[in-house]
């Protein structure tokens, strides 16, 4: 169901063709969510990956959304916040910013700023798949 960032991009026809395929009597479990990670030193959406030398996000794509946000803030303070960098051949990326652009005050004010991006994603991902879930499926 997922893409970048956790998010259910198949959307109501996505999970409806998901659906289909639940057995009769069967059931769904669904996990969801983005990733995080969070280093051995406690650092919140940092990871040493194995086999690499440096630490790396996680995850990546919201926090690279975030940081674009924090910069399109900083560039323009009076700017709306409810507009992000549309790019129409990086779709998942724009809805992302879109998500978080609206609170990347309070992310930024934040004691743990990394720990409230990871608060945050995950509930704009749990919002967007309460939108998408259909228990009317089945016999």
């Amino acid at each position: 169901l997922g893409g970048i960032g956790g998010a259910p991009f198949v959307g109501k026809t996505g999970f409806k063709a998901f659906s289909h395929h639940v057995p009769a009597d069967g059931h769904v479990l669904m996990l969801f969510g983005p990733h995080v990670a969070v280093s051995e030193a406690g650092e919140v959406g940092k990871y040493l990956r194995e086999g690499q030398a440096q630490h790396s996000t996680a995850c990546g794509a919201v926090i690279g959304a975030y940081c674009a946000c924090c910069a399109q803030a900083k560039q323009d303070p009076e700017s709306p916040k409810s507009s992000a960098d549309l790019g129409g051949h990086d779709m998942q990326m724009a809805w992302i910013k879109r998500q978080i652009l609206p609170h990347v005050d309070r992310l930024s004010a934040a004691e743990n700023p990394m720990a409230a991006l990871a608060l945050q994603s995950y509930r704009m991902v749990e919002e967007s798949i309460l939108q998408i879930v259909d228990n009317d499926f089945g016999p």
